[in-house]
């Protein structure tokens, strides 16, 4: 990767401290020539209400600033210069751009990593913190990206990150927050597409990672929530576990956005992805239409859409206070209970663990083809035994995440799209992870005899 990246220019903005912080000196040692940024030296020593005293004393030692970063980065070998500027202000974001050419000549990255956080629901956010939350995110972005765009359109490729939030899908009590994280991602969509043709590619990530500003917020946000919810509200001890493993040393999330800087990240642009701390990346999948209802003889009555919305638009519609929930980390999964596509079927035995599982069976192993082809859903903690198919079995997987294993083979971890394939009388198991729902589309061709069952999986615990 130092090969690759060496010589590179990149502005960072907001890696004076946190997040942007750990891109800079990951970035620094693979020899890219960095201008850190923030919008003023820090002289922070004041702590926060809601920490306690031992998380005042981690959150005053991650204060920094723009020179700070630079310095550390210099003392490791590398190039940095600090450049403090605003980047809400379009004179100022000139300023920063021109900082990166006049000392270094040209700009190859741009990370957009700036921002400002803070909480307040529709009702009760101010309209001066309306436009503090909104403008660091979006109106910064676009005015580094207005002056940074036709520098990189002269040398013929760049490449431009910024940095959104798992908020722009939408956060209660984060309004604001979660507006400026939409615009963003649209921000970066709407470039990506007009840049196609000219080498710069736009992609947006949404970070998890320790920085002064998640330990301030993360507890206002629990704070709040046991203010207006009770303590039901507190996040459970395992969600605590995950959140806290994902909050990691911000160069662990570095990498990732070094790879969409090379070559092979290039063929990348106009998507949006989440990175975490401990090692997780995910994609996010695009917006887009996936069902309707078309009428073309007379407009909709609102008798005939009461049948047609429930009955032909969602059928497996499944209520926002189902879908978002903070305490069990169930949220949006739970959707994966009806089936996502064909529907769940019939609850059925046999499955080891928690359960329950189903099935929605299209085709009989006494179907004269010797095929059988299911819709599979099984809950949370549920796996098959160990057993044998005599016919050619495929898994089609379409949502959630889950587990395959061929005896004496590692353990394969499953998701949406991925797709297996098990030879006759290879002894297996399949099933859901313990935090999500699993569904697949299961095939069993050409069989000559009934599936065989192989004995309990003692692997599966070990995976917990």
């Amino acid at each position: 990767m130092k090969q690759v990246l060496a010589g590179k220019v990149a502005i960072i903005t907001g890696s004076g401290e946190g997040i942007g912080r750990g891109i800079a000196l990951y970035f620094a040692k693979c020899g890219v020539k960095v201008v850190t940024n923030n919008r003023h030296p820090h002289h922070h020593d004041k702590a926060d209400s809601h920490l306690s005293a031992a998380e005042n004393k981690k959150y005053l030692s991650m204060m920094g600033d723009a020179e700070g970063t630079a310095k550390e980065i210099q003392s490791n070998g590398g190039e940095a210069v600090p450049c403090y500027a605003d980047v809400t202000d379009p004179a100022a974001a000139k300023k920063l751009i021109q900082c990166a050419i006049n000392h270094f000549g040209r700009i190859d990255i741009l990370v957009n990593n700036a921002a400002t956080l803070g909480q307040g629901t529709v009702a009760n956010t101010k309209k001066a913190d309306w436009d503090r939350l909104t403008q660091s995110k979006m109106t910064g972005a676009f005015n580094t990206m207005h002056e940074a765009i036709p520098i990189m359109q002269q040398q013929g490729a760049g490449t431009i990150l910024n940095s959104a939030s798992n908020a722009w899908t939408g956060i209660a009590n984060l309004a604001a927050y979660s507006a400026a994280n939409a615009g963003l991602v649209g921000l970066s969509k709407a470039s990506a597409k007009e840049l196609a043709k000219t080498g710069i590619t736009v992609n947006a990530y949404c970070p998890q990672a320790m920085s002064p500003g998640h330990l301030r917020e993360f507890n206002k946000t629990i704070d709040s929530l046991k203010k207006q919810f009770g303590a039901a509200a507190q996040p459970s001890k395992k969600k605590m576990a995950q959140i806290n493993k994902a909050h990691g040393d911000p160069q662990r999330l570095a990498p990732f956005l070094a790879y969409l800087c090379t070559p092979e990240g290039h063929h990348y642009s106009g998507d949006v992805f989440s990175v975490t701390t401990s090692g997780e990346i995910g994609y996010f999948s695009e917006s887009q239409i996936s069902n309707k209802i078309q009428k073309d003889d007379a407009p909709w009555t609102i008798d005939e859409l009461q049948k047609a919305i429930p009955q032909q638009l969602l059928p497996h519609y499944l209520p926002l206070a189902e879908r978002d929930n903070w305490n069990n980390n169930q949220g949006a999964d739970k959707g994966l209970q009806n089936g996502v596509i064909f529907g769940r079927g019939k609850e059925i035995q046999g499955f080891a663990g928690e359960g329950p599982d189903y099935v929605n069976l299209f085709m009989g192993p006494q179907h004269p083809s010797k095929c059988s082809v299911g819709n599979v859903t099984m809950a949370p903690g549920t796996h098959s035994n160990w057993h044998r198919h005599f016919g050619y079995q495929l898994l089609l997987v379409t949502g959630g995440h889950g587990y395959y294993q061929e005896e004496g083979q590692p353990v394969q971890p499953l998701s949406a799209g991925d797709v297996v394939e098990v030879k006759p009388g290879v002894k297996h198991w399949h099933g859901a992870d313990h935090q999500h729902w699993f569904t697949c589309i299961g095939m069993i061709l050409n069989a000559d005899k009934p599936t065989e069952d192989a004995g309990p999986v003692q692997e599966y615990d070990q995976l917990k």
